[in-house]
């Protein structure tokens, strides 16, 4: 069975590729969920960076609250909640080369595809040796071709 239509979703591979030392800015926005007038808080959790959180509000995010943004003291964090009908406004700078996981930590939500990726300065990431693909008896099974 197929869910009903979201207008507040979009359709794509979820891989965003940014520039290695680039500012990013992410904007959270938290709208419905799959039924009329329901809307969860949300706990994000971007891997391999802390961010500064610059600022939340109610409602759509505009351009204008731009103008509120705490940009003296911000806190630095790895998860940020996103209120019901609001929106978080987060920075950070891309200067950790690899492909890190930005997701909502309620795990049903990231299954259900509150999730991304974002790769930078993937081109820095030297290769991986096979010691390091060892671990554990798996890692062994793999490494030796033995079907213990």
């Amino acid at each position: 069975m197929k869910p009903p239509r979201n207008p507040n979703t979009t359709t794509g591979n979820g891989v965003y590729m940014l520039g290695y030392y680039s500012t990013v800015d992410v904007i959270l926005q938290n709208a419905n969920v799959l039924a009329e007038n329901v809307s969860e808080t949300h706990p994000w959790h971007l891997h391999g960076h802390d961010f500064w959180v610059l600022g939340y509000g109610e409602g759509r995010f505009t351009e204008a609250d731009e103008k509120k943004f705490n940009m003296k003291n911000p806190p630095y964090r790895n998860t940020a909640v996103i209120f019901p009908y609001g929106w978080t406004a987060l920075r950070f700078v891309a200067d950790n080369p690899g492909v890190w996981a930005f997701h909502c930590h309620i795990e049903p939500h990231l299954h259900m595809g509150m999730g991304v990726v974002l790769a930078e300065g993937v081109q820095r990431v030297p290769k991986i040796p096979n010691e390091a693909l060892s671990c554990g008896l798996t890692g062994k099974k793999f490494m030796t071709g033995n079907n213990f």
